[in-house]
């Protein structure tokens, strides 16, 4: 075993260190600033079980011999700037169950014998410049679990059966031209070529027929502007409906967010979604300059005139303290005439959940990791605002996305659920409050929060964002986001805790948590009283958490009985002591 890992190493690769055939377990140069080429001699390593090579700057091609290395099961090559074909010699790792190739530069088409791995268990090609069609060979992967597929330049059909029939095993965004697929990845159907036989049977019709629709046409074109016309001015005052949700500020222009946010500049970039990005602005409101968080859309994303028009309806609704308040949008062009859509909302200082939980070398150092009672009171919070959404809104609405990105903390740490471009506004408030999930835009959520009966096409319910609910929380204290390398091979992250429960759960707490605890007790008494009330809370949250997250929808508590057990929890924590 050799680890190198996350230091500041630079120059090329070490080639002594492939030479050393013995390695039989694993070598580690992950996350240095190693540059140049992957040696051929890597292929020497022929006893290795693990090579984690990612995070680096190495580029060129990925050479033959690392085929050589037959005894491989995790290989990791990820976060470089590898800018060639992938070698279609890589099949021959017949052992090989994990493989990382994403965030570089590789191009060309997938080769189809990647497809006879058939140990291959993950593999991640996110974000790369590959191009052509998705090989069919990938069904035949039957361990294949994860696909990450996702912002490449891939066409055609999306393949039906493996690793492709589940949504939340299959990545594909970015790729815009793809077709066909199961029904769930509401892809546009394929076109089908057999135009040469229809062409030599229309050739006569066609003789008759073209003149005739010339007439039309023209006649039709002259229907469609006015009908254009009538719509374009339904939908601007519908859409002037939804954006003045409040009528203390009027709606904005393209002008004044371009300057607002200096040309959309980079450096107030907050965050990025799926459909757009959040960028912090200072507007002209009410007589004072104001800092306001605006979300972008991109609208070559597909989806997102929809998300749009979804966060509109849905915040529309909306007045709760726990939920992100909308203040006005814009719908408008941008300098060259292209389409523009944009919501403005409350600027919330603190960031996102995400950013506290998972600090890091970036993070200012005015953050600090979050105390026991501000857990508890955002978890309390957040518990409010679905409840309210599930509860208090006719009809109700299902957020359908909840994750700590999107829960937003203001000045004094009080939690704001936000983001509801995927939100569904419920047609009725029936007892199971399910509707088709087909009618939707493709999965509701996000790998990890999102309910299991999602990626299976199940019903979209208030179910789901229980069960989204319960893996927050699980988060919120442990710290263990549901997405980390440890839970793979069927561990999740309530499986996990379900293991520790109850009597191991300090083994899972967030140890950020307790040091933050013990740093505040000022005696050893107050330690050991500080720690007996974190294991009093891990008790009933990992509780509260594993019953909002069952597998089966009917099984988990609702959310206005999880709502007020969670406030009894803090209360006792907090009031109490």
């Amino acid at each position: 075993m050799a680890t190198f890992n996350n230091n500041k190493f630079t120059g090329p690769l070490p080639i002594h260190l492939f030479n050393l055939s013995s390695l039989s377990v694993l070598l580690n140069l992950a996350y240095n600033n190693f540059v140049g080429p992957l040696p051929p001699e890597v292929g020497s390593l022929t006893k290795l079980a693990y090579l984690y090579i990612a995070g680096n700057n190495l580029v060129g091609s990925l050479p033959d011999a690392i085929s050589n290395c037959q005894s491989l099961i995790d290989l990791r090559l990820d976060t470089n700037s590898f800018n060639s074909s992938i070698p279609a010699s890589i099949s021959k790792m017949k052992g090989l169950a994990i493989l990382t190739l994403d965030n570089n530069a590789l191009s060309g088409v997938i080769p189809q014998e990647l497809g006879l791995m058939d140990g291959l268990k993950e593999f991640y090609l996110s974000h790369n410049n590959l191009s052509g069609s998705i090989t069919e060979s990938f069904e035949n992967m039957t361990l294949l679990d994860k696909l990450d597929l996702s912002f490449n330049h891939l066409d055609g059909k999306v393949p039906l059966h493996g690793v492709f029939s589940n949504v939340t095993r299959f990545l594909f965004d970015g790729n815009l031209a793809l077709c066909g697929g199961i029904p769930e990845l509401h892809l546009p159907p394929c076109l089908q070529n057999s135009m040469e036989h229809r062409k030599r049977k229309l050739v006569p019709i066609l003789k008759v027929i073209v003149p005739i629709a010339g007439i039309l046409f023209c006649f039709s074109l002259v229907l469609i502007f006015i009908s254009l016309k009538k719509k374009q001015k339904a939908q601007s005052t519908s859409l002037a409906e939804f954006c003045m949700m409040d009528e203390r500020y009027p709606r904005v222009s393209y002008d004044e967010l371009l300057q607002g946010t200096n040309g959309f500049n980079p450096n107030n970039l907050i965050g990025k979604g799926r459909y757009g990005s959040v960028y912090k602005c200072s507007l002209p409101l009410k007589n004072m300059i104001t800092t306001v968080a605006v979300k972008v859309f991109d609208l070559q994303q597909s989806g997102s005139s929809k998300s749009f028009i979804s966060e509109c309806e849905a915040l529309n609704k909306i007045r709760h303290r726990n939920l992100i308040s909308i203040i006005t949008c814009c719908s408008s062009c941008d300098s060259t005439q292209n389409d523009f859509k944009a919501l403005v909302f409350e600027f919330m200082p603190n960031g996102s959940l995400h950013r506290w939980l998972h600090l890091d070398e970036h993070t200012s150092q005015q953050w600090h990791g979050l105390t026991l009672t501000q857990r508890l009171n955002i978890a309390v919070d957040v518990a409010d605002a679905l409840e309210y959404l599930h509860n208090s809104c006719e009809p109700p609405i299902v957020h359908c996305d909840l994750k700590p990105s999107n829960i937003l903390l203001d000045q004094d740490l009080v939690a704001h659920v936000g983001d509801f471009g995927l939100a569904k506004i419920l047609p009725n408030p029936a007892s199971e409050q399910q509707v088709d999930s087909n009618s939707t835009m493709g999965i509701r959520g996000t790998i990890g929060y999102v309910a299991p009966e999602y990626g299976e096409g199940g019903q979209i319910s208030t179910c789901g964002d229980v069960y989204s609910f319960g893996i927050v929380l699980l988060e919120l204290f442990t710290g263990l986001t549901p997405t980390e390398d440890m839970f793979r091979d069927g561990l999740t992250l309530q499986k996990h805790a379900e293991n520790v429960f109850p009597g191991m759960l300090m083994n899972i707490i967030d140890p950020i948590l307790v040091s933050d605890e013990e740093g505040h007790a000022c005696t050893s008494q107050g330690v050991k009283n500080a720690m007996g009330d974190i294991n009093k809370v891990m008790l009933s949250i990992t509780k509260l958490a594993l019953s909002c997250s069952k597998h089966a929808p009917t099984e988990r508590i609702n959310m206005r009985d999880a709502a007020a057990e969670m406030h009894r929890i803090r209360d006792t924590i907090v009031y109490d002591n």
